[in-house]
């Protein structure tokens, strides 16, 4: 069986659930964007986790909002639900605690991490499960990860003990960098954010290089706003990607994002979502902003 899955930590979770539970012996590294447009091909013994549902896989988790639409009218084998992450989808799918109590522990931070049920410690000295979280998120822009993906599953698909995880050289190395860079995006925030009511827009377009780091630092540095709206180049500068957030420091962004980017063709769930962005891009982005700022 093939596993295809987003490379983040529930795409990773869920990897390793399913290696322990499935015959699997392929992985599958793309984005929900790829799936749209139709450029990955679809096996009947494919395991799709994390991602819209396709027709002819052999199973379906998700827990994304936009995916909504797409949900199969015939049986599947899987699970598709409001969760905090794919990965506890998955979990429970396979008994969970009661199957897999060693297990829980991993699930419980993806859940945090997926969700952006963090605190300002987790974002300013993030540590454990979170810490790894961040080295693999596509959006601290370490740059390409399927080599590394591969080896955190390996190591936990062993059962390997966090701390020996978290000291192996390539982990080590991606942590050492995402402080060090951290100080790059503080700047970069500060230089190229501004504030409209409610809403953080920070505007990364002019840049050659995305700056790598915590994708939350923007809310602990501008505390007052309750949502974010982040603009940057998508692989190779050929297009641009939109990224909505709510603030985990003030929660009280009442707009659901992930229905808000459905609108726009894009997705994502209530309080995270990305779109794809076309050459005429500022009318939309007036549009979204618009939109978070009369809702609150």
């Amino acid at each position: 069986m093939r596993i295809v899955t987003r490379g983040d930590l529930d795409g990773l979770t869920c990897s390793v659930l399913l290696s322990l539970n499935e015959p699997v012996d392929e992985f599958l590294l793309t984005h929900p964007q790829e799936l749209a447009e139709g450029h990955v091909e679809i096996r009947d013994t494919d395991v799709i986790a994390n991602l819209p549902y396709q027709e002819g896989c052999a199973m379906w988790f998700d827990h994304h909002l936009h995916t909504a639409a797409v949900t199969p009218g015939v049986q599947f084998e899987g699970a598709f639900g409001q969760a905090p992450s794919a990965a506890r989808l998955v979990y429970e799918y396979y008994g969970g605690r009661d199957e897999m109590p060693d297990l829980e522990e991993l699930v419980r931070e993806t859940d945090r991490m997926d969700s952006a049920d963090l605190t300002l410690d987790d974002i300013l000295d993030p540590q454990g499960y979170i810490k790894l979280g961040f080295t693999i998120d596509g959006r601290s822009g370490l740059g390409v990860f399927e080599d590394y993906f591969m080896t955190l599953l390996a190591l936990l698909t062993r059962k390997t003990p966090l701390d020996q995880i978290l000291a192996h050289p390539q982990v080590a190395k991606r942590c050492q960098r995402l402080e060090e860079e951290d100080i790059e995006l503080h700047a970069a925030l500060k230089g190229y954010s501004w504030i409209d009511g409610n809403v953080v827009v920070s505007d990364f377009r002019g840049l050659d290089r995305v700056p790598v780091g915590n994708r939350f630092l923007v809310f602990a540095l501008f505390p007052r706003v309750n949502v974010g709206v982040r603009l940057q180049w998508g692989p190779k500068r050929q297009y641009a990607m939109l990224t909505l957030g709510h603030s985990i420091i003030n929660r009280t962004c009442r707009t659901n994002v992930g229905e808000l980017a459905a609108r726009y063709g894009g997705g994502g769930h209530r309080g995270a979502a990305s779109i794809k962005l076309t050459d005429d891009a500022d009318p939309l982005i007036e549009m979204i902003v618009g939109e978070l700022k009369a809702n609150g």
